[in-house]
């Protein structure tokens, strides 16, 4: 398996380097990450019909990033 390209934690973009990160390499996701997920999707169900099409745009491409990373290596 290929490691992914550094990306933002924020923003998703490409990262010219690796030192542009909130976790260290190995660090495992803090509870706090954990546990926020469920509240942020109720969240955007709860205000889905105040979003900008760029703030959708935003809510699926982190989904779909989450889901992937989810899936098993096939390669």
């Amino acid at each position: 398996m290929t490691t992914p390209a550094p990306r933002c934690p924020t923003c998703g973009g490409l990262l010219a380097h690796e030192t542009h990160s909130l976790m260290t390499p190995g660090e495992r996701l803090t509870p706090w990450m954990i546990h926020d997920l469920p509240r942020i999707a109720w969240i955007v169900e709860y205000r889905a019909a105040e979003l900008t099409d760029e703030e959708r745009q935003l809510v699926h491409a982190a989904t779909t990033r989450m889901l992937r990373a989810l899936e098993p290596d096939t390669a």
